[in-house]
């Protein structure tokens, strides 16, 4: 998924959405290979791996959760001056 910064985020950011489905797959992608894991010291590494990828995942919601509010309260606001 290869896509490019239009410099304007208002409505238009894809970073934050390309970003969280890169983490989903890598996760869907290490629990395929945790699961297949014969050797236990490298299946705790994985299932390590895939929860650090979690918590990214969860961070990277998190902001754009934020930056949609802030962007709908600028509007908000915007628009009782119209």
């Amino acid at each position: 998924m290869n896509t490019t910064c239009v410099h304007s985020c208002k409505g238009f950011c894809n970073a934050l959405e390309v970003a969280e489905h890169r983490e989903r797959e890598a996760i869907k992608e290490y629990k395929q290979f945790a699961e297949n894991c014969d050797y236990p010291d490298v299946r705790v590494l994985l299932e390590d791996i895939i929860k650090e990828r979690e918590h990214s995942l969860k961070l990277l919601q998190e902001k754009r959760a934020v930056l949609t509010v802030k962007f709908d309260t600028l509007d908000n606001i915007t628009d009782s001056f119209a």
